[in-house]
């Protein structure tokens, strides 16, 4: 039943990206790739799945800009655990915007599980201005 509901939660995402990705709207959003953003990704490049040490770049975009000089870059963990699926804060990074609509980074994770990575404005850190979820397995 779990994995059903992990399953469904993972589809729900990727539909989600391949619908801001179409340009539909111009709010910011996130997309993951094994490959660095910076050369460039295609659709065929965007992933939400990865192993275990793989190198997890991702790209916050915003198309009309990003309206504040400051985003805050969140990622926490799902905890599959527990009955409520909590969340427990794994890092937390304050960048500096400079008057673009990009900013792209990358992380590492050694660990399984499904991760949440936000962004949010530094007035209102209750609201992500974007979301995205990726899947870490074992090899």
């Amino acid at each position: 039943m779990k994995t059903r509901i992990l399953r469904l939660c993972l589809v729900l995402s990727v539909i989600l990206q391949i619908f801001i990705l179409c340009g539909c709207s111009g709010d910011p959003f996130i997309v993951f790739s094994t490959q660095n953003p910076k050369n460039g990704l295609n659709k065929n490049q965007i992933e939400t799945n990865f192993k275990k040490g793989d190198t997890v770049y991702y790209a916050l975009i915003a198309p009309k800009g990003f309206k504040d000089d400051a985003v805050r870059i969140s990622l926490s963990k799902k905890d599959t655990k527990s009955e409520l699926w909590g969340y427990s804060n794994y890092r937390n990074k304050t960048i500096r915007t400079k008057g673009e609509n990009y900013y792209s980074d990358y992380f590492i994770i050694r660990e399984e599980g499904i991760f949440v990575l936000q962004a949010f404005f530094l007035q209102n850190l209750s609201k992500p201005i974007a979301t995205g979820v990726f899947r870490v397995y074992d090899n």
